[in-house]
């Protein structure tokens, strides 16, 4: 009987990436408060050079002001918020590749009947270019290091001392 390699990587989506830039909406409402940060300003320097400063350009200045405050509020607001959103993707994702992994786990430990030698084991559950070890026991008694690859979609296990010496592990008949 020829048992096929039938653990397969599991189908996750894939990780969102963090932010490294603010939103095209936070970075516009950045933009126009330092616009209107610099026209306060100029109308500052205005009064200041001799411009007599009236109640009506009084109150421009106040609302110019209050005008940059709502916009860098804004800014802040929205980027902060855009952030944590993203970041608990992220934790969403990081809990669903945990319950992949600890099902992959299981699978593996029934096809090839072998114990990792550790609680918490770990095997890659999206496609990688490298294998990681892990301390197993083998169903004769014999403990080793396994490496785990992900291969066209499914597990390559591999027992040995090191990733270049290590023999493929065959699957046990169930």
């Amino acid at each position: 009987m020829i048992l096929p390699l039938v653990v397969p990587v599991p189908d996750l989506p894939p990780e969102p990436e963090r932010m490294t830039f603010s939103s095209p909406f936070a970075i516009t409402l950045g933009v126009l408060g330092l616009i209107v940060a610099t026209v306060f300003v100029v109308r500052v320097i205005r009064v200041e050079f001799g411009h007599p400063q009236t109640l009506r350009s009084l109150r421009t200045s106040l609302l110019l002001c209050a005008l940059f405050v709502t916009l860098i509020g804004g800014m802040v607001i929205v980027d902060t918020a855009q952030r944590r959103a993203r970041d608990q993707q992220i934790r969403s994702w990081g809990d669903l590749e945990y319950a992949a992994m600890r099902e992959t786990v299981a699978e593996l430990k029934d096809a090839y009947g072998f114990t990792f030698d550790r609680t918490t084991a770990y095997v890659p559950v999206v496609e990688q270019d490298w294998a990681t070890d892990q301390p197993v026991t083998l169903a004769d008694g014999t403990a080793t290091t396994c490496w785990f690859a992900t291969t066209d979609g499914h597990y390559t296990v591999t027992c040995g001392d090191t990733e270049d010496t290590a023999t493929p592990l065959q699957p046990v008949a169930p």
